[in-house]
């Protein structure tokens, strides 16, 4: 059974075998994690294939006028991708929710770790963001957690096994 799960304005339909969730609407981020610091924030979705890669995605639609600048955009995303790792343990033996203690714990138990920028970009204005700038300075930032991460649109998916609509 495939899952689909929607951020801002897209619909990431992950297939059959994947665990995939919406983290940061997750009850224990939400009401215990997020509070024990200020300025604690979470990547948008975890997902993890059958063979044992996992995945933290943060995603930004730009093709939206509202959206928030990008200034900061790289370390933002490493900020998010570092406080979502550091909340699976606790989530894992803490958690209230038994699907949320069971994705953390696919996560923990993963092979291989991959962080995914997931960023559309406006067609008529100029772009807001500068997809090999934000690959370059996102692979500095997070060398340690995945030296390779992508920087992917709906329309430049190569090589992952879910789709973007």
């Amino acid at each position: 059974m495939t899952t689909a799960l929607q951020v801002e304005t897209l619909t990431f339909t992950y297939p059959a075998g994947w665990l995939a969730s919406k983290y940061d609407d997750w009850s224990f981020y939400r009401n215990q994690f997020s509070r024990q610091h200020n300025f604690i924030q979470a990547v948008d979705m975890l997902a993890r294939e059958p063979n044992g890669t996992a995945y933290l995605i943060e995603v930004k639609d730009y093709r939206h006028p509202d959206t928030e600048q990008p200034s900061q955009l790289p370390q933002a995303i490493a900020n998010k991708v570092l406080m979502t790792l550091a909340a699976m343990l606790p989530a894992k033996l803490n958690g209230n929710d038994p699907a949320e203690r069971t994705m953390a714990n696919a996560v923990l138990s993963c092979q291989k770790l991959r962080v995914i920028a997931h960023i559309e970009l406006p067609r008529a204005r100029q772009p807001a963001v500068n997809p090999a700038d934000l690959k370059q300075k996102l692979a500095q930032l997070l060398r340690a957690v995945d030296a390779h991460p992508r920087v992917v649109s709906k329309n430049n998916m190569h090589g992952l096994g879910w789709a973007v609509a």
